[in-house]
């Protein structure tokens, strides 16, 4: 492998089936990097949260890291450095399957079929992570136990991921409440934008035409509509808590130009964003 790429343990906590750790990645421009591990390995970036590296299973499928990645047991990944130095840290938590059977009592019976994610998004792992790794930092009273704990609660999140279309009715062409409720998060753990149906589809594991079809049939209205609520729901407090200009708020949302935002909006609330706004300033009551 041609370049540089080397990686330090800053902190480390191991348990019977299971290990824990914050570590310092350093690579060189170019660099061929080759990960592979014999557990299931859950990575987030700590900083930066993008890098400019590239990965793929099979040649000619590359694809950008996410913030944070899951990667099964025994598959291994591939990337190549981009055209500079990049470093990063990252918490990692390495399963055993035999631990993740137990911990998640059962649920794990697929685990063979788990593909990797790069740019996997859930808020509640997100959240147990960040725990996590001041944990690990800064290790408190009955140290172990809250790793555990933490590292037991992002493995059920995982089983829920990844284990819910046993719950699915697909004969029926419905989604289950665990792929309802995953679609939701992966929505709203976008803090700018909007993923496209495509992106949803993806973290599903479904093609976006069955995605569309499903989903309206489940809740009664489009992905698409329920995209735009979510983004009108954001302008709503980023329109009453903020200063920002309207330009602003709009490519904030995702939006291609402020007339898009102002139509949508306006579509969904009955008024312009502007007045809207006004109408607060001015001590009037805001619809919820």
């Amino acid at each position: 492998m041609g370049g540089i790429f080397d990686h330090r343990i800053v902190a480390r906590k191991t348990i019977p089936g299971a290990t824990f750790q914050v570590a310092d990645y350093h690579w060189s421009a170019g660099a061929d990097i080759l990960d592979h591990h014999p557990e299931v390995l859950l990575r987030w970036r700590v900083r930066p949260y993008r890098i400019k590296a590239q990965g793929w299973i099979r040649p000619g499928e590359q694809m950008k890291f996410g913030q944070l990645m899951l990667q099964p047991a025994g598959i291994p990944t591939y990337a190549t450095g981009a055209e500079e130095e990049e470093e990063s840290r990252n918490v990692e938590c390495m399963f055993e399957k035999d631990w993740l059977e137990r911990v998640t009592e059962g649920r794990f019976e697929s685990i063979n079929e788990l593909r990797p994610y790069f740019d996997l998004r859930h808020e509640g792992v997100d959240h147990a992570v960040r725990r996590l790794m001041r944990e690990l930092l800064e290790p408190g009273f009955a140290s172990n136990v809250l790793v555990e704990s933490l590292g037991i609660s992002i493995a059920v999140d995982i089983a829920r991921i990844f284990n819910n279309v046993h719950e699915e009715d697909e004969s029926k062409g419905a989604l289950s409440a665990a792929r309802l409720r995953r679609i939701q998060e992966f929505v709203d753990s976008f803090d700018e934008g909007c993923p496209t149906l495509s992106d949803i589809a993806k973290q599903c594991g479904i093609s976006p035409a069955h995605l569309r079809r499903v989903y309206k049939a489940t809740t009664g209205q489009t992905v698409h509509n329920y995209i735009e609520e979510v983004r009108v729901n954001r302008a709503r407090r980023l329109l009453l808590e903020s200063p920002l200009p309207l330009k602003v708020i709009s490519y904030k949302l995702g939006f291609c130009h402020p007339s898009a935002f102002s139509f949508a909006f306006k579509k969904m609330t009955g008024e312009a964003p502007r007045d809207f706004r006004d109408r607060y300033a001015n001590g009037q009551a805001v619809a919820a």
